[in-house]
């Protein structure tokens, strides 16, 4: 069957074009033509969609997402989800125009990450993070979603079955950030006391005993007591118990995780594939060491959300800086910053970062709290609403930008050019949230908003 798109904003994804009342020809699960305009008399064989009021562009990729796949969740290698839960989490990609993603959960195995591909009409692709001492800050932190074929496997097994990059490397589940604050601390506290908390309370709590940077020499007895009566905690447990119920639960991953990091990094350089690292504050160290360590060897490592608010705006400046004078390309996650406000709820890390031209490379999601993150989407609609990029520009930042820098995650896709995959998007060009009709290899599965049975396989 073909289709043509027609009467929108074409967005070719190659970041510097833009084609005004432009048209697009899907034939055979492939673009056709791209045309600047098609006479609305002339007949075509196929469907026809008029997307006037409506930007059109490739199918969106998210290079940093998680919990799409049935295996271990997290860098922690937590429980895997029911099917139910990660299919709609890919749901939620593909009714925001996202048609690609790659599962950071670097535990999962090939064919998990088949199987949610085989099932959803998304495109899930894998990384990993199979290394000796990743395994050894999983198990410390979590580990249930650890069977025994996953323990067998290696980065190099995982790359030779098709595993595009290695990572995610380090995860504030076994770094002592957002994960331990959001899931980890407060099921501990919950365990002892039966009072569950908030993320912010979490965090107060952590920060009082190890600090932004995750470090025992920090604690501050005045702000933990402050902190624990916040949290409604006083008379419950008393500080000393309190400050070790926090040591205990964040610190045993601290140091494989670190380590981890450097295996994988390392790794990435000699088998010669991208390496995607947590960035934040535990990491800023390690970064520094292998951005010092791997000059000049040509490894490719993206510093993964590089706007992490356990950073400061001054420090995540500095730090992806430093990246981009060593090569290191920087992610910046929109979390849930924009909309949501679930675990982010301050931007001025990704105002600052995003506001110095050239310093982001591309943008991703991360999950949010049970992957109810902000959509990829709207952080395209608001890089180019706030004037950092032109509208070619910040469509090229979830496509194009992220396929040349990940070889392997969307080939032949990315774009609208002749012969490449037919991924494309249609959404409201006053609110991109508002995606009309999105495609994938040719095939429509989300019409007027709504997911189509293609969508599911």
């Amino acid at each position: 069957m073909s289709t043509l798109i027609r009467g929108g904003t074409l967005v070719p994804g190659t970041g510097d074009t833009v084609i005004e009342d432009g048209a697009l020809v899907l034939r055979h699960g492939r673009i056709a033509d791209v045309l600047h305009w098609w006479d609305p008399v002339q007949e075509f064989a196929g469907e026809t969609i008029d997307a006037a009021g409506c930007v059109v562009m490739p199918g969106l990729t998210n290079c940093h997402t998680h919990g799409v796949t049935p295996g271990p969740l997290f860098p922690s290698a937590a429980a895997c989800l029911p099917g139910e839960a990660w299919m709609r989490n890919l749901d939620r990609h593909l009714l925001a125009g996202t048609t690609t993603v790659l599962n950071l959960c670097g535990f999962a195995g090939m064919d998990e990450v088949r199987e949610a591909d085989r099932r959803h009409a998304v495109h899930v692709r894998g990384a990993t993070s199979h290394l000796p001492a990743a395994f050894q800050a999983a198990d410390r932190t979590d580990g249930r979603g650890l069977g025994d074929r996953a323990r067998t496997l290696s980065v190099e097994q995982m790359l030779e079955d098709g595993a595009v990059a290695i990572g995610e490397l380090g995860g504030g589940q076994t770094l002592g950030g957002g994960g331990q604050d959001l899931v980890y601390i407060p099921a501990a506290i919950e365990k002892l006391t039966g009072v569950r908390m908030r993320i912010d309370q979490a965090r107060r709590l952590k920060e009082a005993v190890l600090g932004r940077f995750i470090d025992a020499s920090a604690y501050d007895a005045e702000a933990l007591e402050g902190a624990a009566q916040e949290a409604g905690l006083s008379g419950r447990l008393g500080t000393s118990e309190l400050r070790t119920l926090i040591e205990e639960c964040v610190l045993p991953s601290v140091v494989p995780a670190i380590e981890g990091i450097r295996e994988g990094v390392l790794a990435a350089a000699r088998l010669g594939v991208p390496a995607i690292v947590h960035s934040g504050a535990a990491t800023a160290g390690v970064m520094r060491e292998l951005m010092d360590t791997t000059r000049g060897s040509g490894v490719r490592v993206i510093a993964a959300h590089a706007n992490h608010p356990s950073h400061t705006p001054a420090e995540a400046f500095e730090l992806a800086c430093l990246g981009r004078d060593n090569g290191w390309p920087a992610e910046a996650s929109v979390f849930d910053l924009l909309h949501r406000r679930h675990t982010v709820t301050t931007r001025e890390h990704w105002d600052l970062l995003l506001g110095e031209p050239g310093l982001i490379s591309v943008l991703a999601t991360d999950y949010g709290r049970d992957g109810d993150h902000d959509e990829l989407i709207a952080a395209v609609q608001d890089v180019f609403a706030r004037g950092y990029r032109s509208l070619a520009g910040a469509v090229a930042m979830a496509s194009s930008a992220i396929a040349d820098l990940i070889p392997g995650i969307a080939p032949n896709g990315g774009r609208l050019q002749s012969g490449c995959v037919a991924d494309v998007v249609v959404a409201n060009a006053d609110d991109f949230r508002d995606v009309r009709y999105v495609f994938v290899d040719g095939i429509c599965v989300v019409r007027e908003g709504k997911l189509t049975e293609e969508a599911h396989r």
